[in-house]
């Protein structure tokens, strides 16, 4: 292997490891706005009714792949096990892996039938909205099979409140994404 391989491979690592730790701290961030804006709407302990978190998911698998799913795993687990104190670890440990294998099997599945390219190239506002709705509907999905499986139950009350927070805090991500794009547009 030449030197300059073994750079460009250090150099990735480096790159993914950044990004993913930037995923983290963003996730973990937008969790405590959330909890300071809609903490009257939560249905139970890390169910809310509107999760702003959701769309760092979405925006995350989207923009970095693979090392965003990573960050978005990191922040799960230690906000599962050190904010909301599962009593249940095995709970714990499934809804992190939940919350970050849901977006990004939606960034898998978008980058298959939309023929993404680099830079999220063929990405259409129409087919954003789709991505969006489908990564809202991944995650909660995988959290209630994983509770079905878990106590053979389904509590559909937190499966409605679950997609409904994370298309709602989907949508308003990136309604103000877009709206800080155009601005920073208008400004250049």
């Amino acid at each position: 292997m030449s030197l300059a391989t073994m750079l460009s491979q250090k150099h990735s690592t480096v790159q993914d490891l950044s990004t993913a730790s930037i995923t983290a701290v963003s996730f973990i961030g937008l969790n405590w706005v959330n909890e300071l804006l809609f903490i009257q709407f939560e249905q139970s302990n890390g169910i809310n009714w509107v999760f702003l978190p959701a769309g760092v998911r979405l925006l995350a698998t989207l923009l970095f792949g693979f090392p965003g799913f990573v960050g978005l795993l990191a922040a799960g687990i230690y906000l599962n096990f050190e904010h909301f104190l599962f009593q249940d670890q095995a709970r714990a440990l499934w809804g992190a892996v939940a919350g970050a294998a849901g977006p990004y099997l939606a960034y898998l599945f978008a980058k298959q039938w939309f023929d993404l390219g680099p830079r999220l190239g063929n990405l259409t506002a129409h087919r954003l909205l789709i991505t969006g709705l489908l990564c809202g509907v991944m995650s909660p999905a995988l959290h209630q099979v994983f509770i079905w499986m878990h106590s053979g139950i389904v509590d559909w009350t937190a499966a409605t409140a679950m997609l409904t927070g994370d298309v709602l805090g989907i949508l308003i991500v990136l309604y103000l994404a877009k709206g800080m794009i155009k601005l920073v547009d208008r400004r250049t």
